[in-house]
This record gives structure tokens, sequence and C-alpha cells, in this order.
């Protein structure tokens, strides 16, 4: 009679772990979304550039072009006035992040190397030399 009290405690208690285990998934708020986007630029530059960001936009893909129109309803636009760049912005609940780093000297050549992550997974790595022009990330979450 003893054991089987015994392996019915025991059995109780591998079905209790089991489902305490279950609650912390069921219960859990970490939905696997990234919760900020991390931007780090280097390489040389004799002009300030420049880096504009924004959560709030819309983003609509041209269906003639294949291009991504993109609509920023409100930025934060920040001269940069040495390299290396790197800041963290949190992408907020609406789970959208635009980027735009660029160099809108018309005389001058910036050479300069974008990087852009999500969380720590990173998600854009472009290097470009660019006089009056911009590299550019959209993300959306859908």
């Amino acid at each position: 009679m003893r054991s089987i009290a015994t392996c019915k405690r025991a059995a109780a208690v591998l079905i209790l772990t089991w489902a305490v285990a279950g609650c912390d998934s069921l219960l859990s708020t970490d939905d696997g979304l990234a919760e900020t986007a991390r931007v780090i630029v280097t390489g040389t530059s004799p002009v300030p550039l420049v880096i504009i960001t924004s959560n709030q936009y819309t983003a609509v893909t041209n269906q003639a072009t294949g291009n991504l129109n993109v609509s920023l309803l409100t930025a934060d636009t920040v001269p940069v006035t040495s390299l290396p760049f790197d800041r963290t912005y949190p992408i907020g609940d609406q789970y959208r992040f635009y980027v735009r780093f660029g160099n809108p000297d018309t005389a001058r050549t910036a050479d300069i190397q974008m990087r852009v992550l999500l969380d720590t997974k990173e998600v854009y790595n472009q290097r470009a030399t660019i006089r009056d022009g911009w590299l550019e990330y959209v993300f959306v979450y859908y």
C-alpha cells in the first residue's frame, strides 16, 4: 500500500511540475518581437551627416516599380558630426522602425557603413560611398 501512495504522490508532483512549467509559457509576455533597434554607423566623412528615425510612418509598395514608399508621420532628424555613431532606439508598441542615414552634401563624399540590429540580431549591413545620398532601413512587423 505504501508504494502505491508513494507512486501517486510522485505522479502528482510530476503533473504539478508540468502544470507550473506550462503556466510560465502561457502567461509569459515574451512574444519574440524585438523591443529595440540599434543603429551603428562607422566610416569617414568630411562633412556633417544626418540621421532620421521614426516609428510612426506609413509604408506602401508601389505596384508598378516594386519600391516601398515611406511617408513619415513624425520623425526625429539629428545632425551627426562625428563617427562612429551608435545609438539604441525603442521600437514601440506598433512594432515598426525607420532609419535613414546619409550625406546631404552635394560636393563632398562620405564613406560609411550602417548596421541595424533588432535586439541583438543584425538585420541590415550596408557599406556605401555617398554624396547627396542615403542608406535606409524599414522594419514593420505584420
